[in-house]
């Protein structure tokens, strides 16, 4: 029989929970009463899709995963960490899962049986209310995953995270999970854990238990103790591949790989644990004494799902890190339109004037040369004066065999001002889309020069040459995915989406009437005869562009009105030529009053500030 204060503890700690805080205090008592505790170890299936259920699982400590197949695929759903329900349905209904749910990390769960649940709704009918909330929460979240075909992380209140040393220097990893410690301290109670603390704790040599010795029951309740009182987690590991760095994995919402740009990217022990383990997710921080150099030597063989800078002196890093790792990142993603993409500079002022953090940003087209001088680093009167002084005509006219421009202007313009970075080395996280050819797919650069990734952006068909990648002729990526929020949503998880359009649905296209046939000579000799009638009709630059943007406008109307995006923002820059670059100041400003005025309108902000 538990006992009363365990019993009032687990009381309020369902008091939390939004299924069951409608009910009074004495139900939740009775409730604790009937909850069995249950540990999962990271990895083992809680139960599989199509077995019978047996009851509902709330987790008090740790973190599951939901995945359900359908034509044998096995997709993952969502992650579920603590104060989360699953299992719920099998309390009303007989029918089998209907996905698959599995420990991502060492987890302890308190579990309601189908029969206790069924005596308590005969005295508590307030609990079946409780319960269609729940359910209808639960199908509205997994119909919207299913809808948009993608996998979902959902934010927890609270995150472990191991810090483990990337290479074999231990002092960078030392660092990193104090920084971290430090700016999650910011947000709420944060412990920082390693084997010295848990020794000091529990006595000499208690870290080093292994599963099944004497003390390592009470080394694993003592830390899921602490991580129900403590917001944020930090464990550190140890330097070699102990029992407590193995504790370190199997506790660990996420794993931050750490060291020292500047070091042998030799693979450590640790972290070779953790990559080699699939249902850990590690991310490589590395440590820079100036701006980010060498990432390339430290992510290859290393499979992260992400990787960050931390700069000297540079507070906003460790910052961005945090909001990254704990869900609650922005991200900027910049379209395709021509010269009406000096907007995207506007809108950018607005942002940086009202707090709102960049944390990803990328882009297609003339929005992938934007989001190449924002995530280099500029402020707003560098990325003014580097896009507006001196640009004039990016057209140099040649024999029309590939395209009617050589492209050397805009390859100019592009060396120029975005220089021969690496995009892995950009302080922020970074990538433009260009269409294959070859294999009518979009491509997604994330690596390698930035230069010749914006090149590739760019290159509109017809005007400018595509840019040869390896087998791969690639063209403006406007053609298969002008606005790519979903391509950002991947990559800012359940944080923020901003998505900036200055394409318009309905082009403006000034002409008069002409016959079938119509000869360049003819319209040119119109033009330049003072006495002839003007003859307005559109020129090549106008039909190539809105020729390759007719597909997109749909997809775009789609893709943008559903889940992928959080503020979508469509500054009036409609009426300007498609090669036109004579407007930028004009269009600027339309984009940073347009911006300015809807952020202090929308409420979106004050997901950063305050």
């Amino acid at each position: 029989m538990a006992g009363a204060d365990y019993l009032r503890d687990l009381s309020m700690f369902l008091a939390g929970i939004p299924f069951f805080a409608p009910l009074g205090e004495a139900t939740r008592l009775e409730i604790a009463g009937h909850l069995e505790p249950l540990h999962v170890p990271a990895g083992e299936v809680l139960f599989r899709q199509g077995d019978t259920g047996d009851g509902l699982y709330l987790v008090a400590s740790g973190r599951l995963r939901v995945t359900a197949e359908a034509d044998g695929h096995a997709r993952m759903l969502y992650d579920l960490g603590r104060g989360a329900i699953v299992g719920e349905m099998a309390l009303l209904t007989n029918r089998p899962r209907a996905a698959t749910v599995h420990a991502v990390r060492d987890s302890d769960l308190r579990v309601l049986r189908v029969a206790a649940f069924r005596s308590l709704l005969e005295r508590d009918p307030a609990l079946v209310t409780g319960m269609m909330r729940l359910l209808a929460d639960r199908l509205a979240s997994v119909d919207r995953l299913l809808i948009v075909d993608r996998p979902q992380t959902l934010a927890s209140a609270s995150l472990t995270i191991a810090v483990v040393a990337a290479g074999r220097n231990p002092r960078p990893a030392a660092q990193v999970a104090g920084a971290l410690a430090g700016q999650l301290a910011h947000a709420g109670p944060v412990l920082r854990v390693d084997a010295g603390m848990v020794e000091r704790e529990l006595g000499p040599g208690a870290a080093q238990r292994r599963p099944g010795e004497a003390g390592r029951a009470e080394l694993t309740e003592w830390l899921h103790a602490v991580e129900r009182s403590h917001d944020h987690m930090v464990y550190e590991a140890d330097t070699a591949d102990t029992a407590w760095s193995r504790l370190c994995l199997s506790q660990a919402d996420v794993v931050l790989l750490a060291a020292s740009a500047g070091d042998d990217p030799a693979m450590g022990p640790v972290e070779a644990r953790a990559l080699a383990t699939p249902s850990l997710r590690c991310e490589l921080a590395l440590l820079h004494p100036a701006e980010p150099a060498r990432t390339a030597l430290w992510l290859n063989g290393r499979g992260v799902a992400d990787h960050h800078h931390l700069r000297d002196g540079r507070p906003e890093d460790i910052a961005r890190l945090v909001r990254m790792i704990t869900g609650r990142g922005c991200g900027l993603v910049l379209g395709g339109g021509g010269p009406r993409g000096f907007a995207h500079l506007g809108v950018m002022r607005a942002l940086e004037e009202a707090g709102v953090p960049i944390d990803v940003v990328g882009g297609t087209s003339i929005g992938a040369i934007m989001a190449g001088v924002f995530a280099i680093g500029m402020d707003d009167a560098e990325r003014v004066k580097a896009l507006t002084d001196n640009v004039g005509r990016l057209i140099t006219l040649t024999l029309p065999i590939v395209a009617v421009s050589s492209g050397r202007r805009v390859d100019r313009l592009i060396a120029e001002r975005l220089g021969s970075v690496a995009i892995e080395d950009l302080p922020r996280r970074f990538f433009c889309v260009s269409a294959s050819l070859n294999r009518a797919e979009e491509v997604v650069h994330e690596r390698g020069p930035l230069g010749p990734a914006v090149r590739a952006s760019v290159s509109l068909p017809g005007i400018f040459p595509p840019v040869c990648d390896g087998e791969d002729l690639l063209v403006d990526g406007a053609a298969l995915n002008n606005v790519p929020a979903d391509l950002m949503r991947d990559r800012v998880g359940s944080g923020a989406v901003i998505a900036v359009s200055v394409s318009p649905e309905v082009e403006p296209l000034v002409t008069a009437p002409f016959g079938l046939g119509l000869s360049g000579w003819r319209v040119f000799g119109r033009r330049l005869n003072p006495f002839a009638p003007p003859q307005p009709v559109p020129n090549i630059a106008d039909i190539v562009t809105r020729s390759t943007s007719l597909s997109q406008v749909r997809h775009e109307q789609t893709a943008l009105d559903d889940d992928h995006v959080d503020l979508l923002l469509r500054p009036p820059v409609a009426g300007l030529g498609a090669l036109d670059f004579k407007g930028a100041a004009v269009l600027i400003g339309a984009g940073y009053t347009y911006a300015a005025q809807t952020l202090a309108t929308s409420g979106f902000v004050q997901r950063f500030v305050g």
